[in-house]
């Protein structure tokens, strides 16, 4: 999710340059004009992040040792998007390096585009096999899910109308900037009034706008996330499709974090519904870099739609292709989700552990406290949002309190415990929050363990007062 305009364009105080620096010291001129450029352009930028709390920084999630199995262990993961553990797996890890070492010919790379060189018969029957069980016509495979979105945005976008959830993601948005005539609305968050609102406000103007024919009409496009990165929710997918259908719009669905967590098999929201083939999906896209364990991506949907990506799409275009060990990855993280056993194994204890954590933290910090802000006219100090995904929002409110709270709870549990702050503009400012995310590879201990470091971390930053004693150890009361 992306929704702030990033601040380098937002400083009404920027200094404006003039002509190209004099180099009246004789030094190297190209110096100067580098110095010249971060003085006036960078400098300013990055003084402002600072300033708001929001400039972000590089940190080895690991710590300094980070190629050590040991250094690995002593880090509880709370955080990444690794739902069914399939990257740090070494029973996964042993099937791929099975399967690629049987192979006839193994490059370290690509050597080129899908259009060139970078071809192969591996890809295509990879392709194939992801189309078949994603139950379309056709599949194509991108690098990452980052540029899959570019490329189905900025080629479906082009003299569209496109109508997307005002919490999609980055990629979605920066591939309608790519594109050219788009006209773009923004519905409130999964709100199917708002939605249906605007549909008809566009078929209204068409039908008011049209002159003879249908060609002379923009197509409509919605676009929505099955589950959002940054709230863990999940779209009403087949409200939006019927609507759609109704409306005569057509959808694109990001099943980014869906795939691998959600469906009988593993294959998304789509899959959990039975819409992989409603009328009005125009494609999907699916990630591998969440619950796959991988990376790269493909998109799904028509021969037609996949043959006008590979002609328009410039990152699938200009993008040197992903090398055979990636597709081996892909082709492995499919055969675990899907299996009846290992696949479906790992999801459930995923769900499990969902239900406790949302239980314990309703039970022993929101029914158990009172809220240093109750009877003011400002919000709650702190919220849970909504969610029956790993992904869980903890909203607290302003960049400061966020980043304190993960670094005070990250010494607390003796640096095993990292939560990272997603602080404004990523979301809206007032909506900072700190993203929770529970694996398979979690252990119930260690979900009641973060309870009570979460519950001792508001306590001694005065977010929230015990209304029962000071006793805050949440294990003693299970």
């Amino acid at each position: 999710m992306s929704t702030g305009q990033d601040d380098r364009n937002d400083d009404s105080n920027r200094q404006k340059t003039g002509s190209s620096p004099v180099n009246e010291g004789g030094g190297d001129t190209s110096t100067n004009i580098i110095n010249s450029e971060e003085i006036v352009s960078i400098s300013p930028a990055l003084d402002r992040r600072r300033e708001n709390g929001s400039l972000r920084q590089l940190t080895t999630y690991f710590g300094e040792k980070s190629n050590t199995s040991a250094s690995r262990s002593a880090i509880i993961d709370f955080s990444s998007n690794d739902y069914l553990g399939l990257a740090q797996s070494v029973q996964q890890q042993q099937m791929v390096d099975d399967v690629y070492q049987k192979l006839p010919l193994r490059l370290l790379g690509s050597t080129g585009s899908r259009l060139l060189t970078g071809a192969s018969k591996y890809a295509l029957d990879l392709e194939s096999r992801l189309a078949k069980l994603h139950k379309r016509e056709s599949a194509l495979l991108c690098n990452s899910g980052y540029d899959a979105n570019l490329s189905v945005m900025s080629c479906f976008s082009l003299n569209s109308t496109i109508i997307m959830d005002d919490l999609c993601h980055n990629s979605i948005q920066m591939g309608i900037r790519l594109s050219r005539g788009c006209t773009l609305q923004k519905f409130r968050h999964s709100n199917l009034q708002d939605l249906k609102r605007i549909l008809f406000a566009e078929e209204q103007q068409n039908i008011l706008g049209s002159t003879s024919t249908s060609a002379n009409k923009k197509p409509t496009i919605i676009v929505v996330e099955s589950i959002y990165s940054m709230d863990g929710d999940s779209a009403p997918l087949k409200e939006i499709l019927d609507m759609a259908l109704a409306h005569n719009a057509c959808v694109i669905v990001d099943e980014a974090h869906g795939l691998g967590v959600l469906g009988e098999n593993g294959l998304g929201l789509l899959e959990e519904y039975r819409l992989e083939n409603h009328p009005s999906l125009l494609c999907s896209v699916h990630t591998f870099g969440k619950a796959a364990g991988c990376h790269g991506a493909v998109i799904c949907g028509s021969l037609r739609v996949k043959e006008f990506l590979y002609n328009y799409a410039y990152p699938i275009i200009y993008s040197t292709s992903l090398p055979l060990h990636s597709l081996v990855c892909i082709n492995c993280s499919y055969e675990s989700m899907t299996s009846s056993t290992y696949g479906k194994k790992l999801r459930r204890k995923v769900h499990d552990l969902v239900k406790l954590f949302r239980k314990l933290f309703f039970q022993h910090i929101l029914y158990q406290f009172d809220y240093n802000l109750i009877g003011s006219s400002q919000p709650p100090p702190i919220s849970l949002v909504p969610s029956e995904s790993p992904i869980h929002a903890l909203i607290i409110p302003g960049n400061t309190r966020c980043v304190m709270f993960c670094n005070t709870l990250f010494i607390k549990s003796k640096r095993s415990i990292r939560l990272y702050p997603i602080r404004s503009p990523t979301v809206p400012k007032g909506q900072e929050r700190v993203r929770i995310v529970l694996h398979s590879h979690n252990t119930e201990n260690q979900v009641i363990n973060l309870i009570n470091l979460i519950k001792l971390t508001l306590f001694e930053m005065g977010i929230i007062v015990d209304k029962t004693s000071n006793n805050v150890d949440v294990l003693s009361r299970l």
